[in-house]
């Protein structure tokens, strides 16, 4: 049960001042990003006035940002509906979808982010309008956009392909053999999210069935769950769905001793937590000095911070760490171990992995 919103309540993120900036300027790396939830505003008015296609009436930023961004907490459902308003205008477009990636590389570059990885459902981002595109053309699109970042910017990225709960049952082993097939194109994990961005957490026996196969087959995964589901479902993606690292995860903290067992005592499966989204969808209850993240860092748990939807949350790296930091009270030293938890938990092959984590390392700051 997510929690009810208040509309009386509205939140907005942090403003990032010049001191923070300089506070928080280690290398950053974010795991838990949907692509087609990172886009920015002016490339969506752009798109939506060469296609002619509306974004609930919105002609320019501020009207689209009134459109798409909530700030009333746990309105998971304006969060939801914003993506119907938006991705119309990319569907099937592999040139939108390429600058897409390609200006996130540079969003996150302006943030300091040496690496992030990117996730989405290729099949979502198919339309009738384009049937010549396939799910392979869209994972190539993406990775023509992060290899062009890469080279102007410096920043490395990856794809990670989402099962979507609900969808047809033969989806989940869709997503498994492209994830087999396109590891060329940057592919690194399998994830399953509720809805596209939701969080129903059941998922079918075909997605179960799905990561195991993955887990033979040596490929990464990632699972959402304990965002809208409790404990027993964080299990589940653990025990049964072999999943290395979990999206959200905050209700675990309605289990002490599972959390104890598995996050505290053994430190192997990581947490990916959004501290911005976690309150807006409802997952969490307004109360930032009591957010799982607190305890989290307290007990020196393996987690990472990270965005989300920034098209839904008008959220980026550095508001995300400040909110953490003088909302949620994370000293800056947690803030950079996040990066290196994040660093050592990442979906890259081990010779790159383990450069990341030098260069994460050599950016350590003084302990408070």
């Amino acid at each position: 049960m997510l929690h009810n919103h208040d509309p009386t309540l509205s939140v907005s993120c942090p403003e990032v001042t010049t001191e923070m900036h300089e506070r928080l300027n280690f290398p950053k790396v974010e795991l838990h990003l949907h692509l087609d939830g990172a886009v920015r505003f002016d490339t969506l008015i752009d798109l939506s006035q060469q296609k002619g296609i509306s974004l609930a009436g919105a002609k320019t930023v501020e009207e689209l940002k009134k459109v798409l961004v909530t700030h009333e907490p746990a309105n998971l459902s304006k969060v939801l509906e914003a993506f119907e308003i938006f991705l119309p205008v990319i569907r099937g477009d592999l040139a939108a979808i390429e600058r897409v990636a390609y200006e996130l590389c540079e969003d996150q570059h302006n943030n300091g982010v040496v690496y992030f990885e990117g996730r989405y459902s290729p099949h979502l981002l198919l339309c009738n309008d384009y049937p010549e595109v396939t799910a392979a053309h869209v994972v190539a699109a993406v990775k023509k956009g992060f290899d062009r970042g890469e080279k102007q910017f410096g920043i490395k990225a990856r794809s990670i392909l989402c099962c979507i709960r609900g969808l047809d049952k033969k989806f989940p082993q869709l997503i498994l053999d492209l994830a087999t097939d396109l590891k060329q194109l940057g592919v690194v994990a399998i994830d399953v999210a509720g809805s596209a961005h939701g969080a129903d957490e059941q998922y079918e026996p075909e997605v179960v069935a799905a990561f195991q196969e993955a887990f033979k087959r040596g490929i990464h995964r990632t699972v959402h769950a304990g965002e809208s589901g409790g404990p027993k479902e964080v299990l589940r993606a653990i025990e049964d769905m072999h999943a290395e690292r979990i999206g959200h995860g905050y209700r675990v903290m309605r289990d002490e001793q599972m959390y104890i067992d598995h996050f505290v005592n053994s430190k192997t499966v990581h947490l990916e937590c959004c501290p911005y989204s976690s309150v807006m969808t409802g997952a969490v209850p307004l109360d930032w000095k009591n957010h799982p993240v607190s305890r989290w860092a307290k007990d020196d748990v393996n987690f990472s911070i990270s965005r989300d939807d920034p098209t839904c949350f008008d959220n980026s790296m550095l508001s995300e760490l400040t909110l953490a930091h003088k909302q949620v009270g994370l000293d800056v030293h947690q803030l950079w171990k996040a990066q290196l938890n994040a660093a050592r938990s990442c979906f890259l092959p081990e010779n790159e992995k383990a450069e990341l984590v030098k260069l994460v390392e050599a950016g350590e700051p003084p302990r408070p």
